[in-house]
C-alpha cells in the first residue's frame, strides 16, 4: 500500500472512531425516533467546547416547540449522562409533575443543571423536580410568568439544590415558608420581579446562603428580622428598589457580609457600623444631601465605597471622619453629585486611598487656604476630576504617587510648569479645556517609556513657531497620544527656516513702523511752527477779557458735560497684540 493510501486509511479510521465515540449520537437518535414525521426535533444534544471532557461538556437544548413535544422527547432518553438541560422559547405554560419522571432515570450526571427560560411558565406543579432529587444542583426559571408567590411544594425534594434563579417573573411577595426546603441553597436570585413584601423569617432556613440578589423590585422598607438566618451571607444586592425606611439593625445579623449594594433607592441617611468583613459598599443613586447623614463606622475591611449620583453639595472637614476606622479603604467615588466645596483636611482620614473619583461635580480649585486638598493622600494613584470647573493646576496640587490623572472637560487655562514634577505619570487626560499653551519644561519629567496615554485635544492652542515645543513632544509620544479630537496648530509642523527668520523679520517691521511715526511727528512740529509764525503779525492788540466774559466762563465750567451737551469721548479699545499667531479654536 502506498503511503498516500495509508494516510487516507488512518484518517477514515480516526473519523469512524470519533463518530462512534460521540456521546450525542445516541441521544439525538432517540429524539428523532419520537419526533414528528418530518424528522424535526425540538431537542438536540450539544457539546460545550469550553468545558472539560468526561461528559461534563454534554448538554441538551430544547427550543421553539410546545410542552407536549418537549415532554415526549425528554422521556425518550435512556441512561444519558448530561450536565445540563436547557429549555428556552417554548410554550410550556405548566410544568407537570411527571415531566421529568422518566427522564430522571436517564439523566445520570451527579450535578445536573436545569434551565427553563423565556417559555411562559406560570404554574409549576408540586413535586415537578423531586424525581431529579439529589442530582439537581442548579435550577433557573428566568423570564417566565410565575405569579405572586413561589409554591413551596414545587421545590420539595431538592435537598441539594445550590442555585435557584426565578428572576424576571411576576412574583410580588415572599412568604415565611416559601423556601424552607432549600436548606443547602448557596445562591438565590429574585431580580426583576414585583416584590414589595418579604415576610420576617423568609430566609430563616437558608443558613448556607452566600449570595442573595433582590434587584429591580418594589421593596419600600427593610424590617429588623428580614434577614434572620443569613449568618453566612456574603453578598447582598438590593439595587433599584423603593427603599426609604430601613431598620439598620437588620444588617447586624450579617456578620460575614462582604458586598452590600443599596444603590438606586430613596435613602436619605445611612447608619452602618461594626461590619468586620464588609469590603464593598455601594450607595449610588439615592437621595443623600449631606454627608453628616451618612454614618459609616468601624468597617475594618472596607476597600471600596461609592456614593455616586446623589445630591451632595460639599465635603466638610469632619464628614469622612468615620472612615478612619476603615484603614484598608482604597477606592472612594463621589462622582456626579453637586460638590462645589471641599474643606481643607476633608481627606485626612483616608491615608490608604489609591483611587479618588470626583468627576462631574462643581469643583473649581484643588487648593484651599494655601494647601492642596489632596496632600494627605500620599498613596493616591488614580485621580478622576473630569467634568468639573477647575481653572488651573498648580505646582503643589497633585499627590506624589499619582500615575493617572483625568482632568478633561474642565475650564483649565493655566498649568504651572512644575505641576507634574516628581510624578511618574502613565495616563494624562487634559482634553476639552481652555489651554492656549503650556510652559516649556511642563512635561520634562514624564518618561515616554512609561507613558501609556495622553490626550491634549480640543483646547485653544496658540502656536508661535520660534517658541513651540509641544507638537514635537507629542510626536515623540507616538501611540501614547490617544486623542481623537482636534489638536489645532499643534498638528501643523513649523518650517525650521520660518522659525529662524521670524525674529529678524519682526525686528525689521517694528523698526520701519517707528521710523514712519517719527517722520510724521517731525512734520507735524514743523507745520505748527510755521503756522504760529504766520499768525503773529495779525494780532496787533492784546486781548483783554471783560468781567462778564469771566463770569460766563466760570458758569460754563461749573456745568456738567451732559448739561453742556458734550458727550464724553469713548475710550479707545486696546490695540490687538500684533504677533503672527496660528489659532486653533
Amino acid at each position: 500500500m502506498s503511503p498516500c493510501w495509508a494516510l487516507v486509511a488512518v484518517f477514515l479510521a480516526n473519523l469512524l472512531t470519533t463518530e462512534s465515540a460521540d456521546p450525542c449520537m445516541p441521544i439525538n437518535a432517540a429524539f428523532r425516533s419520537v419526533s414528528s414525521q418530518n424528522g424535526a426535533t425540538s431537542c438536540k444534544c450539544m457539546i460545550d467546547p469550553l468545558v472539560g471532557t468526561n461528559y461534563d461538556n454534554v448538554w441538551i437544548g430544547c427550543s421553539g416547540q410546545s410542552m407536549s413535544t418537549v415532554f415526549r422527547e425528554l422521556r425518550s432518553l435512556n441512561e444519558t449522562r448530561v450536565q445540563r438541560v436547557h429549555i428556552w422559547d417554548s410554550q410550556l405554560n405548566i410544568i407537570p409533575t411527571e415531566m421529568f419522571e422518566k427522564a430522571s432515570e436517564s439523566l445520570l450526571h451527579e450535578k445536573l443543571k436545569l434551565i427553563i427560560e423565556n417559555s411562559l411558565v406560570s404554574v409549576v406543579r408540586a413535586g415537578s423536580f423531586a424525581t431529579l432529587g439529589a442530582r439537581l444542583t442548579e435550577l433557573r426559571l428566568r423570564n417566565n410568568a410565575i405569579k405572586k408567590t413561589i409554591d413551596p411544594e414545587a421545590l420539595k425534594g431538592l435537598d441539594h439544590l445550590q442555585i435557584l434563579d426565578v428572576s424576571a417573573n411576576k412574583i410580588s411577595k415572599l412568604r415565611a415558608d416559601d423556601l424552607d426546603s432549600l436548606t443547602d441553597l448557596r445562591e438565590l436570585y429574585l431580580n426583576d420581579n414585583a416584590i414589595s413584601e418579604i415576610e420576617d423569617g423568609a430566609f430563616s432556613a437558608l443558613s448556607s446562603l452566600r449570595v442573595l440578589s433582590i434587584q429591580n423590585n418594589q421593596l419600600g422598607a427593610i424590617s429588623r428580622n428580614m434577614f434572620k438566618g443569613l449568618e453566612n451571607l456574603e453578598e447582598l444586592y438590593l439595587e433599584n428598589n423603593n427603599l426609604a425606611q430601613v431598620d439598620w439593625t437588620a444588617f447586624r445579623q450579617l456578620k460575614k457580609l462582604r458586598v452590600l449594594d443599596l444603590g438606586r433607592n430613596q435613602l436619605t441617611s445611612i447608619d452602618l457600623q461594626s461590619f468586620d468583613k464588609l469590603e464593598k459598599l455601594i450607595l449610588n443613586n439615592n437621595s443623600l444631601q449631606n454627608l453628616k447623614n451618612v454614618s459609616i463606622r468601624d468597617l475594618r475591611n472596607l476597600n471600596y465605597l461609592s456614593m455616586d449620583r446623589n445630591s451632595l453639595a460639599q465635603i466638610d472637614e469632619s464628614d469622612l471622619r468615620g472612615l478612619s476606622g476603615s484603614p484598608r479603604l482604597e477606592t472612594l467615588s463621589l462622582a456626579s453629585n453637586n460638590i462645589s466645596v471641599v474643606a481643607a483636611g476633608a481627606f485626612k482620614n483616608l491615608v490608604s486611598l489609591k483611587t479618588l473619583a470626583l468627576q462631574n461635580n462643581q469643583i473649581t480649585t484643588l487648593t484651599t487656604e494655601g494647601q492642596s486638598l489632596l496632600s494627605p493622600l500620599r498613596l493616591l494613584n488614580v485621580l478622576i476630576l473630569s467634568g468639573n470647573r477647575l481653572e488651573a493646576l498648580k505646582g503643589n496640587d497633585l499627590p506624589p504617587a499619582l500615575h493617572t490623572l483625568a482632568a478633561d472637560h474642565n475650564r483649565i487655562s493655566h498649568v504651572d510648569s512644575n505641576a507634574f514634577h516628581g510624578l511618574k505619570l502613565q495616563r494624562l487626560f487634559l482634553h476639552d479645556n481652555r489651554l492656549t499653551h503650556l510652559p516649556k519644561g511642563t512635561f520634562d519629567q514624564i518618561d515616554l517609556d512609561v507613558l501609556q496615554a495622553i490626550d491634549l485635544t480640543e483646547n485653544r492652542w496658540q502656536c508661535v513657531c520660534a517658541e513651540e515645543w509641544l507638537g514635537a513632544w507629542l510626536e515623540k509620544a507616538g501611540e501614547a497620544d490617544v486623542g481623537e479630537g482636534v489638536l489645532g496648530c499643534l498638528a501643523i509642523p513649523c518650517d525650521p527656516k520660518e522659525a529662524a527668520e521670524k525674529p529678524t523679520h519682526w525686528a525689521t517691521v517694528v523698526a520701519s513702523v517707528l521710523a514712519v511715526v517719527s517722520v510724521v511727528i517731525l512734520l507735524g512740529i514743523v507745520y505748527l511752527y510755521v503756522e504760529d509764525a504766520r499768525m503773529k503779525p495779525i494780532s496787533k492788540h492784546s486781548f483783554r477779557r471783560h468781567d462778564s466774559d469771566m463770569l460766563r466762563l466760570i458758569n460754563e465750567e461749573s456745568k456738567t458735560d451732559e448739561a453742556r451737551g458734550v458727550a464724553p469721548k469713548p475710550r479707545p479699545a486696546d490695540a490687538a497684540h500684533n504677533r503672527s499667531v496660528r489659532w486653533a479654536n
